[in-house]
């Protein structure tokens, strides 16, 4: 999941998650628990890869992911 989220952060525009459900979740959609879909946006962001922590909303599907601000 983590990885499909990276993949649509390379268009350099930010995703909201309930935007891109199929994309990012795919087979596991309807599946997945917000605990889970919060680590799928911390994974690339304990990598650097964006500044979105996955926390501060309350839902998941309020959750946007900014891409990385290039060095």
């Amino acid at each position: 999941m983590a990885a499909n989220l990276e993949q649509l952060l390379r268009a350099d525009r930010p995703v909201k998650l309930v935007e891109h459900t199929l994309e990012i979740f795919g087979s596991y959609y309807g599946q997945v628990t917000e605990p889970v879909a919060r680590k799928a946006v911390k994974y690339p962001h304990s990598e650097g890869r964006t500044p979105s922590t996955g926390i501060g909303e309350k839902h998941t599907r309020d959750l946007v992911v900014h891409p990385s601000v290039p060095s």
